[in-house]
Formats: C-alpha cells, structure tokens, sequence
C-alpha cells in the first residue's frame, strides 16, 4: 500500500517523500494492517483505510516538501484531491479483501491437493465372529443369558 501511494503521489506531481515522511507513511500503514490483521471483519478495513488517508497525505504532502505541512491542507480545501484520496481508500480495501479471499481460496486447493488422505483402518471380522464376540462379552459381564438381569458379585 505504501509503495503504490507513493508512486500514485509522485506520479500526480506531488513529488517523493524525504525519509521522515516515508518513515511516518510506513508507520502508518504499518499500523493500519496490524489492526485489520487482529480486527477479522471486513468492515473495519474501509474505516481504517478511510481514516488513513489523511495521515498518508501528510506524511506523502508535509514531509516532501522539506518538512512545510502547508500542503497538508490541500486535502481538506482541494475537491479533487479529497475525491482521489477517497477513491484511492476504496480501491485499496476492495483489492485487499479480493487478495485475501484469492490467498484462501488458492491455500485450500494446494492443501487439498498436497495433503494425503487419511488412511482408515477398518478390522473386518467375519458375521459369526462378531456375534460370537458380542454373547462373550455378555457372559464375561456376569449375565446368565442374553436376557437375565446382571449378577452382583
């Protein structure tokens, strides 16, 4: 994300940030990630997004231009610029979530093809044997027949 606001910036005639403001811009986007990452619901990602833009702007505006914040308040007075920044929030969160549900559809296909199958033992005992098996373990739990009560011991 910082990568592609930085070259989104510079291609529009905004210049490249010095290293305290590319410094703040990695921070910030840092930090945004890092909450989307522990927050698992898709909506929080716009607002983040959203309420990133202007601390991206300052950090890509303020810092570029040799620490002067003054371009700063272009976001709030320039029309166009407001309207790209939010354009630029929605479109990083849409590409975002469709990167993460790709990832997790791509994970669960090479796992179901890398994973072998689970191999079932199945004990096959022949009819009689199992009913064999069945009136033992009733005799040996002190049964007198297969319809008696349990003895006490």
């Amino acid at each position: 994300m910082a990568v592609l606001a930085v070259g989104a910036h510079g291609v529009a005639g905004g210049g490249y940030p010095d290293s305290a403001g590319l410094t703040l811009l990695l921070v910030a986007t840092a930090a945004i990630g890092a909450i989307t990452a522990v927050s698992h619901s898709p909506l929080v990602l716009p607002v983040l997004m959203a309420l990133g833009q202007p601390v991206c702007h300052v950090a890509l505006s303020g810092m570029a231009h040799s620490g002067h914040v003054s371009a700063a308040g272009d976001f709030v007075n320039d029309g166009v610029m407001a309207a790209a920044h939010a354009g630029a929030a929605v479109l990083f969160a849409v590409l975002i979530l469709i990167a993460e549900r790709l990832y997790l559809l791509v994970s669960q296909a090479v796992r179901a093809v890398l994973t072998r199958p689970a191999v079932r033992v199945v004990r096959r005992i022949g009819r009689w044997a199992a009913i064999a098996a069945e009136v033992e373990q009733r005799l040996t739990l002190g049964a007198k027949g297969s319809r008696a009560p349990p003895v006490t011991v």
